[in-house]
C-alpha cells in the first residue's frame, strides 16, 4: 500500500524484511520488487537499509528495475538507478529494464534508461528493445531508441528484424516508419520470410481475411511455409485449416496453394482440421476436393485424427468418404484410435459405417486390446457386447485382459491390478521394451517405483528376480531409476543384491551410475566389495565417470577400493578423466590416486583426459591437459581393431580448430597409430570440408594411399561429399598410379553419386578406366544397381559391351549382382534388357559356376525356374564339378534342395571326389 509509517512500524516490531510474496504466476517476489511494481519509490531506501537487495529476490528473475519500467513508474526507475540498480541485468529471456519499458511504450522510463543501457553486442544478439517497440507499434519509442544509437535492422535468434516484428504485429505505421529510415522490405528471416511474408503469416494465423488479401495484393508470397514446434513446416493452407479458418481456404487456393498442403509435414490440411475438431473446415475442405484417403507416414487418415480426439461431427463428415478398405485395415484403424481414447460415441459411428471391431494392427492388437491398454473399461464392455473376443492374443501373446493388467501395473493402479487378476489376467505375461527385451510385471512395477504392487505380484506367482528376456532384475531397475523405497522393499522381500547382469553390473552399479545416494545407502550394507565384484568395472568406476563425488564418499566409506582396475586396465581415475569430471579426479588424487597409472592402452588418467577433450573438440581442455603433462603421442584404440593418433581423431570429428595445436605438440600431419588411414582421409570420409581444407593448408598429403590404394579423394567420392571432393580435386590429379586400380570414378559410380561423377569428369578423371578385375565404372554402377549412373555414363560415351576379366559386360554384371542378392525383379529386368544368363561367376577356389549354381548356393529358390526358363541347366555349369543341388545341400538350404529335386535335379550326380 506504500504506507511508509506502517513499514517502519512492522520492521521495528520484528517483521522479517526478507519474506517473499507469492504471486499468481507461481513465483515469489521480494518486498523491494513489490514496492517497485507499485511505484512506491519512497520505500526503496528503507527496505534496502533493512537488508534487501537492489536486484530483488524470491523466485522471479525480474528485477525491481524491470518491474518499475514495465509498469511505467518513471520516478521509481530513476530512484532505483540512483540506488545503483543494474540496468543491464537480464531475465531468463535476455530482457533488460529497457526491453520492458519499450514493450509497454513508457517513454519517460525509456528516456531514463537509455543513457545507461547502450546497444552493446550482448544486447544485439537477440530480441532487442527495437523489436519489442516495433511489435507493439510504439513509434515514439522507436524515435527514442534510434536517437540513442540502437540499430533498426538487428536480427533476433529467428533472423527477424524489427520490421518483421512490426509486420507480425500488424503495425503498418511502424513498418512505414522503418522503411522511411532505410529498412529493407526484402530481408528474409531464418524461415525465409520477408516482413511482408511475416504479415501474411500472422494474418492467416489470426483468420484476418482483409489482412490476408492486403498482404497478397502487396506481393506477399503465399507459398512460404511456417516452421512448427514439432520441427516440421506447414503451408499457409495447413495453418488456416488447423485454426479452423475455413473462410480463408478458397482465397489461399486461388493464390496457388495445394489443397493437400505442403512444407515438410506429412499431414494434410484436412487431417489438421479433423484433429482440432473444426467440423465446418473439414466439410469445406472436402467440398474443395481435399483427399480424405491421404495418409501420413504412420498410415493415419483424417478420420483417424478425428476418431483419436473424439470429434464426432468431424467423424460424421468423414465417414461417407472414408470406407473401411483393405488398405486402411492392415494397420492401426480409426476403431483402434477411438478405443484407446475411450470414445464410445465414435465407436458407435464407426461400427454403423461398417468399420470392423476386431481388426488387428501390426502388433496384433485388436481395438479391445487398445481399449484395455488405455484403461477404458466402458469401451471394453461395449466391444464385448458386440462380440469382441476377450481371449484373442496379440503378437506379444497378450489378451485384452492381460493388456489391462499390464496397463494397471505400469500406472501403479493396485485396484486395477487386483481386478484384472481376479478376472483371470495372467500375471506371468511379459512386456516387450524398446530395447528389444521383455520384462516381467514385477520388473515393470519396480522400474516405475510401485513398491505397493510387489507383494501382490509375488503372491500371484512372479519371481523376485524378475523374468522375460532381460538380464536385469527388478532390484536393478528400481536402483537405476532412483526408487529408494522400492529398493528397500525388494531387499525386504529377499531380492538378491549380488545378482549381476551380462555386463557384471549389480543393483549398486546402477544406483552409483545415476548418482542415487539413497539407493546406494540401502544397497551398500548388502553389497560388499568381494573379489568377484572387483575383477571388472566396479561401482567406483561408474560413479567416477558420472562425476558423483557424494557416491564416491559413500563407496569409500564402505570399503570399496579407489584404485581397482577393470578389464581394460582403467582405474576410477581414468574414468573420471574420460568423463571430464575434474572434481572427481581431484577427490581421487587427494585420497592417494596415482596419476601415472597406465591402462591396457598405455594411457594415464591425464592422457585419457586429453583423449576425451580431443574427441569432444574442447580446445581449452586440450590445452589444459597438455600443459599439465598429458602425452600427445598416445594413440586411441578403435572398434575396427586399429589405433589412431589424436590428430586423426580430431580430423575424423571435424575439429579443425585443434589441428595446429596438436601439430605444435609434435604430432604428424599424416597421423599415426596402426591405422593406414591419414587424418585427411578421415576428414574426407566424414564430410568435414573445412577440416579437409585446413589439413591441406597444413601440408597434409592428398596423394597418400591406404593399403587398398585409396586416397582421400576416394573416401570423399564414396560418401558423396561434394565439398570435400571439390577441395581435393585440384591436388589429386588422375596420374597413372591412381589409374591402375579402383579409381574415385569407380567408387562414385558404385555408390550412385552422379554429382561427384560430374566433378571428377570435369577434372579430367577418365570414365572408362579399368580396375584390377577389368571392371569399368559402368560395371560398378551396374553392380550397385545405380541406373541413373549407368545412364549418365552411357550418355558420355560409355561402352555397354565392354567386358571385364570374367567376360562380363556391365549388364551381365548387373544380372550377376541381382542373382547373388536374390533380387528377382532385378534378374528379370537385366534379362529383359539383354543380359546373358550363360555367363559364369569366378569363385574363391579358382573355378567358375553358373548363375543357377550361385542362386542355389545363396538359397534363392525363387530364382530357379526363372533361370531355367532363360536356358540354364539344372546341373549347373562353369568349371566347377559341384551341381546346384550339391551347393544347396552343402549350405543347408532345405527349401532350395526340395525345389531343385522338384525341378528334376539329379541327386545321384557326383563330383570328382
Amino acid at each position: 500500500e506504500g504506507d511508509e509509517a506502517g513499514v517502519r512500524s512492522a520492521l521495528d516490531r520484528g517483521a522479517r524484511p526478507e519474506v517473499t510474496v507469492p504471486i499468481d504466476a507461481g513465483e515469489s517476489w521480494s518486498l523491494l520488487t513489490v514496492a517497485a511494481f507499485k511505484g512506491h519509490e519512497h520505500l526503496l531506501s528503507l527496505l534496502l537499509q533493512a537488508g534487501l537487495s537492489i536486484e530483488g529476490g524470491g523466485t522471479t528473475d525480474i528485477t525491481p528495475l524491470m518491474m518499475a519500467a514495465q509498469y511505467g513508474h518513471a520516478q521509481t526507475v530513476k530512484a532505483l538507478l540512483d540506488l545503483r540498480g543494474n540496468p543491464l541485468a537480464m531475465d531468463s529471456r535476455g530482457r533488460t529494464a529497457l526491453h520492458f519499458a519499450a514493450l509497454k511504450g513508457h517513454q519517460q522510463c525509456v528516456a531514463a534508461l537509455l543513457p545507461v543501457t547502450p546497444p552493446t553486442p550482448a544486447h544485439l544478439e537477440a530480441y532487442t528493445p527495437v523489436h519489442l517497440a516495433s511489435y507493439r507499434g510504439h513509434v515514439e519509442v522507436l524515435e527514442q531508441l534510434a536517437g540513442a544509437g540502437w540499430p533498426l535492422t538487428a536480427r533476433d535468434s529467428d533472423g527477424n528484424t524489427p520490421m518483421h516484428s512490426a509486420a507480425a504485429g500488424g503495425r503498418v505505421t511502424c513498418v512505414q516508419w522503418l522503411v522511411q529510415r532505410g529498412g529493407d522490405t526484402s530481408m528474409q528471416n531464418n524461415a525465409g520470410h520477408t516482413p511482408l511474408d511475416k504479415e501474411l503469416v500472422t494474418a492467416v494465423k489470426e483468420g484476418d481475411e482483409a489482412g490476408v488479401r492486403s498482404a497478397l495484393d502487396r506481393g506477399a508470397r503465399p507459398e512460404v511455409t511456417v516452421p512448427t514446434n514439432a520441427g516440421v513446416s506447414w503451408s499457409l493452407l495447413t495453418v488456416a485449416a488447423s485454426k479452423g479458418h475455413e473462410h480463408l481456404l478458397s482465397l489461399l487456393l486461388q493464390a496457388g496453394l495445394s489443397i493437400e498442403g505442403g512444407g515438410t509435414t506429412d499431414r494434410t490440411p484436412l487431417m489438421m482440421a479433423a484433429q482440432n475438431g473444426h467440423a465446418h473446415t473439414v466439410k469445406a475442405l472436402l467440398d474443395l476436393r481435399g483427399n480424405p484417403l491421404a495418409m501420413d507416414s504412420d498410415g493415419w487418415t483424417a478420420l483417424h485424427f478425428a476418431a483419436w480426439e473424439g470429434h464426432q461431427q468431424c467423424v460424421a463428415a468423414l465417414l461417407p468418404v472414408t470406407p473401411p478398405t483393405p488398405a486402411h485395415l492392415e494397420a492401426y484403424t480409426p476403431v483402434h484410435a477411438a478405443s484407446y481414447r475411450g470414445h464410445v460415441e465414435v465407436l458407435e459411428q464407426l461400427a454403423g459405417a461398417g468399420w470392423p471391431l476386431t481388426a488387428k494392427n501390426s502388433d496384433g492388437d485388436t481395438p479391445m486390446h487398445c481399449a484395455a491398454a488405455g484403461g477404458r473399461v466402458t469401451c471394453v464392455q461395449w466391444l464385448v457386447q458386440r462380440g469382441g473376443d476377450t481371449s484373442m492374443q496379440n503378437n506379444a501373446g497378450l489378451t485384452p485382459l492381460d493388456q489391462e493388467l499390464v496397463t494397471a501395473v505400469m500406472e501403479g493402479d493396485e485396484a486395477g491390478v487386483r481386478s484384472a487378476l481376479d478376472r483371470g489376467a495372467r500375471p506371468e505375461v511379459t512386456v516387450p521394451t524398446n530395447a528389444g527385451v521383455s520384462w516381467s510385471l514385477l520388473t515393470v512395477a519396480a522400474s516405475k517405483g510401485h513398491e505397493h504392487l510387489l507383494s501382490l505380484l509375488l503372491q500371484a506367482g512372479l519371481s523376485i528376480e524378475g523374468g522375460g528376456t532381460t538380464d536385469r532384475t527388478p532390484l536393478m531397475m528400481a536402483a537405476q531409476n532412483g526408487h529408494a523405497h522400492t529398493v528397500k522393499a525388494l531387499l525386504d522381500l529377499r531380492g538378491n543384491p549380488l545378482a549381476m547382469d551380462s555386463e557384471g553390473w549389480t543393483a549398486l552399479h546402477f544406483a552409483a551410475w545415476e548418482g542415487h545416494q539413497q539407493c546406494v545407502a540401502a544397497l551398500l550394507p548388502v553389497t560388499p566389495p568381494t573379489p568377484a565384484h572387483l575383477e571388472a568395472h566396479t561401482p567406483v568406476h561408474v560413479a567416477s565417470y558420472g562425476g558423483h563425488v557424494e557416491v564416491l564418499e559413500q563407496l569409500a566409506g564402505a570399503g570399496w577400493p579407489l584404485t581397482a582396475k577393470n578389464s581394460d586396465g582403467n582405474t576410477p581415475m581414468h574414468h573420471a578423466a574420460a568423463g571430464g569430471r575434474v572434481t572427481c579426479v581431484q577427490w581421487l588424487v587427494q585420497r592417494g590416486g596415482d596419476t601415472s597409472m597406465q591402462n591396457n592402452a598405455g594411457l594415464t588418467p591425464l592422457d585419457q583426459e586429453l583423449v576425451t577433450a580431443v574427441e569432444e573438440g574442447d580446445e581449452a581442455g586440450v590445452r589444459s591437459a597438455l600443459d599439465r603433462g598429458a602425452r600427445p603421442e598416445v594413440t586411441v584404440p578403435t572398434i575396427a581393431g586399429v589405433s589412431w593418433s589424436l590428430l586423426t581423431v580430431a580430423a575424423s570429428e571435424g575439429h579443425e580448430h585443434l589441428l595446429s595445436l596438436l601439430l605444435q605438440a609434435g604430432l604428424s600431419i599424416e597421423g599415426g597409430g596402426t591405422t593406414d588411414m591419414t587424418p585427411l582421409m578421415m576428414a574426407a570420409q566424414n564430410g568435414h570440408a573445412h577440416t579437409v581444407k585446413a589439413l591441406l593448408d597444413l601440408r597434409g598429403n592428398p596423394l597418400a594411399m591406404d593399403s587398398e590404394g585409396w586416397t582421400a579423394l576416394h573416401f570423399a567420392s564414396r560418401q558423396g561429399h561434394q565439398q570435400c571432393v571439390a577441395a581435393l580435386l585440384p591436388v589429386t590429379p588422375p596420374t597413372p598410379a591412381h589409374l591402375e586400380a579402383y579409381t574415385p570414378v569407380h567408387v562414385a559410380s558404385y555408390y550412385g553419386h552422379v554429382e561427384v561423377l560430374e566433378q571428377l569428369a570435369g577434372a579430367g578423371w577418365p570414365l572408362t578406366a579399368r580396375d584390377s578385375d577389368g571392371d569399368t565404372p559402368m560395371h560398378l554402377a551396374a553392380a550397385g544397381g545405380r541406373v541413373t549412373c549407368v545412364q549418365w555414363l552411357v550418355q558420355r560415351g560409355g561402352d555397354t559391351s565392354i567386358q571385364n576379366n570374367a567376360g562380363h559386360t556391365p549388364l551381365d554384371k548387373e544380372l550377376v549382382t541381382a542373382v547373388m542378392e536374390g533380387d528377382e525383379a532385378g534378374v528379370r529386368s537385366a534379362l529383359d534388357r539383354g543380359a546373358r544368363p550363360e555367363v559364369t561367376i569366378p569363385t574363391d577356389t579358382g573355378e567358375s559356376c553358373s548363375l543357377l549354381t550361385d542362386a542355389a548356393r545363396g538359397g534363392h529358390e525363387h530364382l530357379l525356374s526363372l533361370l531355367l526358363q532363360a536356358g540354364l541347366s539344372i546341373e549347373g555349369g562353369g568349371t566347377t564339378d559341384m551341381t546346384p543341388l550339391m551347393m544347396a545341400a552343402q549350405n543347408g538350404h532345405a527349401h532350395t534342395v526340395k525345389a531343385l529335386l522338384d525341378l528334376r535335379g539329379n541327386p545321384l550326380a557326383m563330383n570328382s571326389i
